[in-house]
């Protein structure tokens, strides 16, 4: 029995836009638990560091915006597999959707 090329199954590969996803994805997760983490631990960071970390953070919803097309581009292409797309997809939408409620909570927070 030989393998020639000419019936060799199609195989689909990981393309690079959902690993990029979904890399993008779990780093911002990672962010997020450790500004979490600053958060509940109950001391306020120097003027600087809080100004850094805010910019970071809004840094990282943009990233998250550019994760979710990678992620919808990687879902879309027919030959590639889709694993880490829809990983990237889940992972950057949740935490789009979790800063969109934190930002909710913050602003019923401060209404009287």
């Amino acid at each position: 029995m030989t393998i020639t090329t000419e019936n060799q199954a199609v195989i689909p590969i990981h393309k690079l836009q959902g690993i990029a996803s979904s890399i993008i994805g779990v780093t911002s997760i990672i962010f997020n638990l450790l500004l979490v983490g600053m958060v509940k631990s109950g001391t306020e960071p120097p003027t600087p560091m809080s100004t850094a970390l805010s910019v970071l953070s809004n840094g990282m919803l943009c990233v998250n915006l550019i994760g979710i097309a990678l992620g919808f581009f990687g879902a879309k292409d027919s030959s590639s597999r889709k694993l880490y797309p829809l990983f990237g997809l889940t992972l950057n939408v949740a935490i789009l959707m979790s800063f969109l409620v934190l930002a909710l909570v913050g602003l019923s927070m401060k209404a009287p």
